[in-house]
């Protein structure tokens, strides 16, 4: 999510990622106690069976000689119901523990990346002061105009996130900093067509704010909607508070007050964690969020204040182990893409001005929370 700031107040919206499978290619073959290859007609896999068949490992006659990658007699596999076995992981090419993108180290559909996740909710998208949804890919670092939002309200998109069916969720703030006008719309990351909800603006003192999904626990299906925010005047220089909305009927609760001042950006992951992008904290930084009481004392990356300053729109998402900020200072004609990388703590801006005004960025759980192997 980001915000964008105009003059003295700033709005911004927060913001799921990419990855696809690369599927192993070739045929394995394994090699009993006795070291014979698999391949060979020998029948030294089995109780000298020259027709190939032989025996896997438990003594059970499978239809093909795999040896040890067969033990139920019916596919070469064991359990599963293609040739992968250990190597693959029942998708039919082979790829599985070859083919990790999501870092968890356990084939590919059983983590947070592959779980009944849309093909479109695993990469990062932005919408832009110019009401544009665009989808970003961090591996190559592209944009791609989805199209222009024609939500039934006035005034820009202030926030953004993404779900695991790859919907969007944009809070718009109104062209004065009232209610009026204000709402949060779920778009479409296909087409950007938009659609109202019957989400009530202002509950529970949440005006404006980012929002971030993360799922419930590490690689559970299930997600929260996460929000961070205050009134419309004072979001960038209070502690903001921390709070949910529910689905679907949108309603906002308050969980904690975040125990640092500044408005908060939030992205979260398949790993149940929560993290805040604050320009506007000294120094400025990246935090890991307690989701339960609102406390940053886990994880923290200080940023550069001699770049994070004077702040006019930010967004904020996870991919692949990284944080991607979008920054833009009054002093900027566009947004900047820097890289986060959490393991040396070192930002690198990896686009220059990019030809627009991010205003809100959005990621689902089903992102990658670590790099391909």
């Amino acid at each position: 999510m980001s915000r964008l700031v105009l003059f003295a107040l700033l709005s911004f919206t927060i913001a799921c990622s990419n990855t696809t499978n690369g599927g192993g290619g070739g045929i394995y073959y394994a090699a009993d106690a006795k070291g014979c290859d698999a391949k060979t007609a020998d029948g030294c896999l089995g109780a000298a069976n020259p027709d190939v068949k032989g025996e896997d490992a438990t003594g059970d006659t499978v239809s093909a000689a795999d040896g040890q990658l067969g033990a139920d007699g019916a596919t070469d596999d064991g359990a599963a119901t293609v040739d992968d076995a250990v190597i693959g992981d029942d998708l039919g090419d082979l790829d599985g523990f070859f083919d990790d993108p999501d870092g968890d180290a356990t084939v590919n559909d059983t983590g947070p990346l592959n779980s009944g996740c849309n093909e479109r909710a695993k990469i990062v998208y932005v919408v832009t002061e110019q009401n544009k949804l665009l989808s970003f890919t961090p591996d190559t670092l592209t944009f791609k105009l989805i199209g222009t939002l024609n939500c039934p309200v006035s005034g820009t998109p202030f926030s953004m996130s993404v779900d695991r069916s790859a919907n969007a969720w944009v809070l718009y703030q109104g062209g004065t900093f009232t209610t009026t006008g204000m709402g949060v719309f779920k778009v479409s990351t296909l087409d950007a067509s938009c659609q109202t909800t019957s989400y009530q603006p202002n509950s529970a003192g949440f005006e404006l704010f980012g929002m971030g999904f993360s799922s419930n626990t590490n690689g559970s299906t299930d997600e929260t909607l996460y929000i961070a925010g205050a009134g419309a005047s004072n979001f960038q220089t209070i502690k903001n508070g921390l709070g949910t909305i529910a689905f679907p009927g949108m309603a906002v609760s308050k969980v904690a007050t975040i125990d640092i001042a500044g408005g908060a950006d939030l992205t979260g992951n398949g790993k149940g964690e929560l993290f805040g992008f604050f320009p506007d904290s000294s120094p400025p930084s990246v935090r890991q969020i307690d989701k339960t009481n609102g406390t940053t004392t886990g994880q923290s990356w200080p940023l550069p204040s001699s770049v994070f300053n004077n702040t006019q729109a930010w967004a904020f998402a996870q991919w692949g182990g990284n944080f991607y900020l979008f920054f833009q200072s009054i002093m900027d004609t566009s947004t900047n893409v820097w890289k986060l990388d959490p393991t040396t703590g070192v930002a690198t801006k990896v686009l220059s001005n990019i030809g627009y005004t991010v205003t809100g960025a959005g990621v689902s759980s089903c992102a990658p929370t670590a790099g391909t192997p």
